[in-house]
């Protein structure tokens, strides 16, 4: 098992949750931290020699009865940038392949989540899991397509349109069980319509957040939003109603940009398992 691409799969009574890494990406902290004064993050943020800060791209596949769900499908093939666009190696070492899939949770559309949801462009664009069902929120699908929005979104036609031109793809209202104990949960603001999913089996929960958290931090300050937020009030409120969850319950927290693989739970503040 590659360290880079796999972590040890976690059991969730008959759920296995299985991380795999599309690789790291490094950011300019300022846009991650945006909110927050640069003494109030410098002392607790590792940068490297260029100032930037590497956060993870996990991806998380679920095994829910005979079928597989993929829950994000990080940044696609990018030759221009080898750090990233590892998913398929990492399903490989798993043994599967992109036809081994069955369900594909788009958390939102942006590059990082839904690059690879689709390979090629234009007319050549086309489906990358041949035989799976994609969801992706319908808040966000509105808001994406619209006709002021997709032009400005370089690249984003050739992989939102070719799901539904595949008739394969279906928009979540709301909350929504998708296989027995998985359910899309809305956790709007870092778009209109971002979702979360939530795992669920007897009185045990664990909760895959997306990009309502990009770095731990913001566990301990959940007003702080990144740039990236289209909807910044709305997103701290999202984030601090999960936190809030996640801590009352004990919910075990599968985060996307935490360093891989990104799993812990919220006690006083961020607690890595």
């Amino acid at each position: 098992m590659s360290a880079q691409h796999l972590a040890s799969p976690l059991h969730l009574g008959s759920l296995v949750l299985q991380p795999v890494s599309d690789g790291v990406l490094n950011l300019d902290p300022a846009a991650i931290f945006a909110d927050a004064q640069p003494e109030e993050w410098q002392p607790h943020v590792q940068r490297d020699a260029e100032g930037r800060v590497a956060i993870g791209l996990t991806c998380l596949l679920v095994q829910a009865g005979d079928r597989r769900i993929l829950i994000d499908t990080g940044f696609g093939a990018r030759p221009d940038n080898p750090a990233v666009g590892h998913l398929a190696e990492g399903l490989a070492e798993l043994g599967l392949s992109a036809a081994d899939i069955d369900l594909v949770v788009v958390s939102h559309p942006h590059g990082d989540h839904i690059g690879g949801a689709t390979t090629g462009a234009g007319a050549e664009a086309h489906v990358s899991y041949p035989g799976a069902r994609y969801w992706l929120s319908r808040a966000d699908w509105d808001h994406f397509t619209h006709p002021d929005v997709l032009p400005q979104r370089v690249g984003l036609e050739d992989k939102l349109l070719p799901l539904a031109k595949a008739e394969r793809l279906d928009l979540a209202d709301g909350e929504q069980e998708i296989a027995p104990g998985v359910r899309l949960l809305p956790l709007p603001g870092h778009t209109p319509g971002h979702m979360g999913v939530a795992f669920t089996t007897g009185q045990e929960i664990a909760i895959y957040v997306g990009d309502m958290v990009h770095h731990p931090l913001q566990i301990d300050h959940p007003d702080w939003c990144p740039t990236f937020d289209a909807l910044p009030p709305l997103s701290r409120e999202t984030r601090r109603k999960l936190i809030e969850r996640a801590r009352r319950e004990h919910a075990l927290v599968l985060s996307y940009h935490f360093p891989f693989p990104g799993i812990g739970r919220v006690g006083g503040t961020w607690e890595p398992v």
